[in-house]
């Protein structure tokens, strides 16, 4: 299409109407740009998801496209869900202006449907390709009905696949990284659309080629060859998994896409659909799609179709995932006018976040990117007004000093702000890698303040989460006696060496005279290969040689053993033994419980809620917050794999462990992703996590340390690239080859040049891969809006000196000089010491470590006087002893069934004493709860003192059925937890045969085409003196039928809730927030129109939990509503 006319409104004027800022000339020229294909470059914090909702405010404002006919793309749900927010309200207020129709079909807003012009549609890449796939996907074979497999459910298979496989005789890795290579092999064979079976031919050809070659090949191209005869023995497992996946029914991420784009090329009536569907298309982050991606979005939207694509070259992170910066850069010859010519191309050039020095030190990192790009990126510049921004540059002599001055510099930070009266700022360490965590988080609390570790990698290594991990590991395999010796070695238990040396003796003793049994280690090894017991029956004998530690435990020599040192266990350890062996029996009678369920266990085995609600000095809230994140963690394992096991959760966990980025539980196949890791900006905390989980935030204050040579940048001068890892395509294979160095060995005269031009390759890979870290580190500069400190060390842990990085000298520029005194644009000489004084110093420590040290003489007064207190209550002797003299109180610790047991007495000693039983409202409730609790306190009352078991009911299985096929249609996180699944609160029984029908009357209904704003949003709003938890869906599903009479009003409380917390978070008015059921057994959306509001909410709940109703408020109450 041609310019559009002059008599269309203005960017400006649009703006004006609805009370935004007046747009900069390069805003305007992007909003007001022809309907043709065009490309924006938007640097960092240049303001591209307003600039892109503008641009579809301007065309629906001057009649050039409806709002259902934009598409808008994006790669993680947080971002879908925010690009969507924005339009929805620009075109909200469009409306009110008279310059627009009403937003969503809903005639003002209010949801009572009606005559609109529809919403445009937002979704992550994944989502989208899904959706061709379901379309189009019997075009490539693909049976409807086939099941994603997110990332741990992928492990899980591809585990069982290398555990079943009998010839890796030529494979000299462990399984698990074999694990790792087939993943990764399967996944850049889907993003590059290549066969398995040509990757198998491309590597034989090419050993082939130069083995042929004269001469005596080189000792450097010998080992390559010997990689890729390796790596031709991992092609039949990738194999494998894709035959396993066909024959389950199920799809990967990578398959997702590379089917959809498949789909597309063959069928061009799929794009011809999409383009009418679709008059304009906007595709963020572009410098981090993958191949597949590429050719889905050409197939479908090329040849003139108004794209507009939207990235930052210097931001392209993610080309470990099969990403390229040089997809962006082929964009205008990808997406050409219809007339053929390249697209047009403008930019983005105003940081409206980060301040002076903060961006010039990053221009100065992204220098050399700018001269090796074929776009024209321009230097980003400050935003108007905006301040003038601190830089420091530091370096220490050794990491552990590097710590202690970030934490210093963070420390003044939140000092300041204290002092001043005012919140405090934003505060990020952002790290190349998570094993530079430890030192940093000690140092930072070491100074008092709150650190947040983001991220399953860094999860994993927080001592509470340490600590249930072990437990578990160690209930499940005999085997894990390294386990068993953290937590025999920790703060609770503390066995010193004498007693661990005893033990360890017994347990040979028990192995020499056949007392040990092979046949539970079986079960755990196993378990670990997600029940392939013929695939580890090899490793049987192996098992039941080990001195096994744990089951040593089960049977404990008598008092008067003594081991051939002549040492047995002392008195303090026998009842310590004692009680660990009691806590894995506790677990392994409780493995048949769901997974978090298990996880919940083994914290209060191992008496852990009580050692973080005693924590000194932090919230409990805070202190829980790492024990409650792991929990999630296996919730979403157990709904993501087919069988989850403890072993296979426990086997995925230690590949998570090893992996620098973790594993993804997320089913949009963007791991690593801080949307999908739960990272977000807080003022709370300071927060600690990698480089990559930071792209796409801001803090006011950053830290990155660890900036020397080798460690960030990571590369050297040269790097094997694909010849040296087995999970990498070759590059003459992937789909942006044009842009990554070429080996050319196909063409090589003889072995010497064959040996020349592998170290050539060498060398182009290292500089490829420093630009790689390159466009990492304009990533974590740009995260900083005020100050930003860079910092290295001479010393690390090894015994030679590391020279600061590179990327440290280049932002020096930008600091204003250092604490010491030199110069701008200098650093320090380096330290005259030639040996590392971190290793001259020598560290002592207490082992086992006492938790408590010199303040052991108080808290044991305190403990004494505690159980005084205590069996002064219970009628018991002064000092601590029981009734009758049976010795000291806490001589032993109490069986929880006696425990119980006296809890229920006391119980029916109360009841029968007479009077009313006060029930504390509890701290959490479900929304159904809270329906009962304002249909019938008293009932709720009942069930709150003595919960019992809810039966199983069809219509709750039809409801989880039916709720799960909505969660993968729109590619959601489970959207309800038991027992509120939908259908629980329905009558009438069930069938799953029912389920297609009800499936149906869904794709029928007005909500199928509809795109969510958010699913699952958690909030916190306050009601009536509670603070009520939601996640909110606004409409709610329903299998049954309508509810009706008096069930009708309980059931519109549930609503009522969701809709006042939605007001607040999205500050629209109360009344112009609906919300519905939808029944998908009658295809009807049932909208209550007598919703109580807040008022009508407090006073509900005021009376339902009057004291009539038998309701004490121990504690501050929280409802919690899902």
């Amino acid at each position: 299409m041609s310019a559009p006319p002059a008599a269309l409104c203005s960017a400006a004027d649009v703006a004006a109407a609805l009370g935004q800022h007046r747009p900069t000339p390069e805003q305007a020229a992007v909003v007001e740009a022809p309907l043709a294909p065009l490309l924006v470059v938007a640097g960092a914090g240049s303001g591209k998801t307003e600039t892109m909702a503008a641009r579809v405010v301007w065309l629906v404002a001057n009649g050039l496209v409806a709002p259902d006919r934009v598409l808008g793309l994006t790669f993680t749900r947080r971002a879908a869900g925010e690009l969507a927010e924005r339009v929805r309200a620009r075109l909200t207020a469009l409306h009110r202006a008279g310059l627009g129709p009403p937003p969503g079909g809903a005639d003002g807003g209010d949801g009572a449907g009606g005559g609109g012009a529809g919403e445009p549609t937002v979704a992550t890449y994944h989502a989208y390709a899904a959706s061709v796939l379901a379309d189009h996907g019997l075009r490539v074979g693909l049976e409807p009905g086939a099941r994603l497999l997110g990332e741990a459910a992928a492990h899980q298979l591809a585990t069982e696949v290398v555990a079943g496989w009998d010839d890796l005789g030529g494979v000299t890795r462990s399984p698990a990284s074999v694990v790792d290579a087939v993943l990764s092999l399967a996944a850049q064979c889907a993003e590059h659309l290549v066969d398995p079976r040509d990757l198998d031919a491309h590597l034989r050809d090419l050993a082939e080629r130069v083995r042929d070659l004269p001469g005596k090949p080189v000792a450097a191209v010998r080992r390559a060859l010997a990689a890729l005869e390796e790596r031709r023995l991992l092609v039949p497992l990738v194999e494998r998994y894709a035959e396993r996946k066909r024959e389950l029914e199920v799809l990967d991420h990578g398959d997702q896409v590379a089917l959809a784009a498949r789909a597309a090329v063959r069928a061009p009536e799929a794009g011809a659909h999409e383009r009418a569907r679709f008059g304009v298309v906007l595709l963020d982050e572009h410098q981090d799609t993958s191949h597949a991606q590429l050719v889905l979005l050409r197939a479908l939207f090329g040849g003139g179709h108004p794209v507009t694509a939207v990235g930052d070259p210097h931001q392209a992170v993610y080309g470990w995932r099969g990403a390229s910066a040089g997809g962006l850069e082929a964009f205008p010859a990808h997406f050409p006018a219809p007339d053929g010519s390249p697209a047009r191309v403008l930019a983005l050039s105003t940081s409206w976040r980060n301040d002076v020095a903060v961006l010039d030190a990053a221009n100065r990192l992204a220098a050399p990117l700018r001269a090796g790009s074929s776009l024209d990126v321009p230097l980003l510049a400050a935003r108007p007004g905006a301040g003038p921004g601190r830089v420091a540059v530091r370096v220490a002599e050794t990491a552990a000093e590097e710590a202690e001055l970030v934490a210093d510099a963070v420390a003044r930070v939140w000092s300041e702000d204290a002092a001043a009266g005012r919140e405090h700022r934003s505060t990020a360490v952002l790290c190349r890698r998570r094993s530079q965590f430890d030192l940093l988080e000690e140092a930072l609390r070491a100074r008092g303040l709150p650190v947040e570790v983001v991220g399953l990698g860094g999860l994993l290594s927080r001592p509470e989460v340490v600590d249930v991990v072990a437990a578990l590991r160690a209930a499940h395999d005999p085997g894990r006696g390294d386990a068993l010796l953290r937590l025999l070695t920790g703060a609770r238990w503390r066995l010193g060496p004498r007693d661990l040396a005893a033990l360890a003796a017994w347990a040979r003793e028990r192995r020499a005279t056949g007392a040990t049994s092979g046949g539970a280690g079986v079960a755990g090894v196993a378990g670990v290969a997600g029940g392939v017991a013929d695939a580890v029956a090899g490793g049987v004998a192996e098992l039941a040689e080990a001195a096994s530690l744990v089951e040593a435990l089960d049977a404990l020599p008598d008092p008067g053993w003594t081991g051939p040192g002549g040492h047995g266990l002392s008195d303090a350890a026998r009842p310590r033994l004692l009680e660990v062996a009691g806590v894995l029996r506790r677990l392994r009678a409780a493995s048949g419980l769901p997974l978090p369920d298990l996880v919940a266990e083994a914290e209060r085995a191992l008496l852990l809620d009580v050692e973080l609600a005693a924590r000194p000095g932090v919230p409990a809230a805070a202190a829980r917050a790492h024990l409650e994140a792991f929990c999630d963690v296996a919730a979403s394992f157990a709904q993501a794999v087919d069988r989850p096991s403890l072993g296979a959760f426990l086997a995925w966990l230690a590949a998570a462990e090893t992996r620098e980025r973790g594993l993804a539980l997320a089913e949009d196949g963007e791991a690593d992703r801080s949307a999908e890791a739960g990272a977000t900006p807080s003022r709370t905390a300071v927060q600690l996590l990698t480089v990559h989980a930071a792209k796409g935030l801001e803090w006011d204050v950053v830290a990155v340390p660890g900036l020397v040579e080798k460690g960030f940048p990571a590369c050297g001068t040269t790097s094997s690239s694909w010849l040296g890892d087995p999970g990498s395509l070759p590059h003459a294979l992937r789909g942006d080859a044009a842009s990554l160095p070429v080996l050319g060995w196909e063409d090589a005269a003889d072995q010497g040049e064959a040996g020349r031009r592998h170290a050539a390759f060498l060398a182009a890979c290292g500089e490829h891969e420093l630009a790689e870290e390159r466009r990492l580190a304009y990533v974590a500069a740009t995260r900083a809006r005020s100050r930003l400190l860079l910092t290295g060390a001479w010393w690390g842990a090894g015994s030679t000196r590391r020279e600061p990085s590179r990327f440290l000298r280049e932002a020096l520029g930008a600091a204003p000089g250092t604490t010491e005194g030199e110069p701008r644009g200098e650093l320090p000489d380096a330290p005259a010491e030639a040996d590392n004084p971190a290793l001259r110093t020598r560290r002592t420590a207490s082992w086992p470590a006492d938790p408590v040290a010199d303040r052991r003489p108080v808290l044991e007064a305190a403990a004494t006087a505690v159980r005084a207190a205590a069996a002064a209550l219970d009628g018991a002797a002064p000092g601590g002893a029981a009734p009758g003299g049976a010795g000291p109180v806490a001589s032993a610790p109490a069986s929880p069934w006696s425990l119980e047991v006296d809890q229920l007495l006391a119980e029916r000693a109360a009841v029968r004493a007479g009077g009313p039983a006060a029930v504390p409202l509890p701290a959490h409730l479900s929304a159904s709860r809270l329906v009962q609790l304002a249909h019938d306190p008293e009932a709720f009352a009942l069930a709150v003192r003595r919960p019992l078991p809810v039966e199983p009911r069809a219509a709750t299985r039809r409801g989880t059925r039916f709720h799960a096929w909505l969660e993968q249609r729109f590619r959601a996180e489970a959207l309800v937890d038991l027992p509120d699944v939908p259908g629980a609160d329905e009558d009438e029984p069930a069938d799953d045969a029912d389920l297609p029908r009800l499936q149906e009357a869904f794709l029928a209904s007005e909500w199928a085409e509809r795109t969510p704003v958010a699913v699952e949003v958690a909030l916190e709003t306050p009601l009536a003196g509670l603070v009520v938890r939601c996640r909110v869906d606004v409409v709610d599903w329903k299998t049954g039928p309508p509810p009706t009479g008096q069930r009708a009003r309980a059931a519109a409380v549930q609503l009522a809730v969701y809709r006042l917390a939605w007001s607040r978070l999205s500050g629209l008015p109360l009344e112009r927030v609906g919300a519905a059921f939808f029944s998908a057994s009658t295809g009807r959306t049932v909208r209550p129109v007598d919703l109580l509001d807040e008022a009508g909410l407090e006073a509900l709940v005021a009376q339902a939990s009057a004291p009539s109703h038998d309701m004490t408020r121990a504690f501050r109450p929280v409802l919690e509503c899902r």
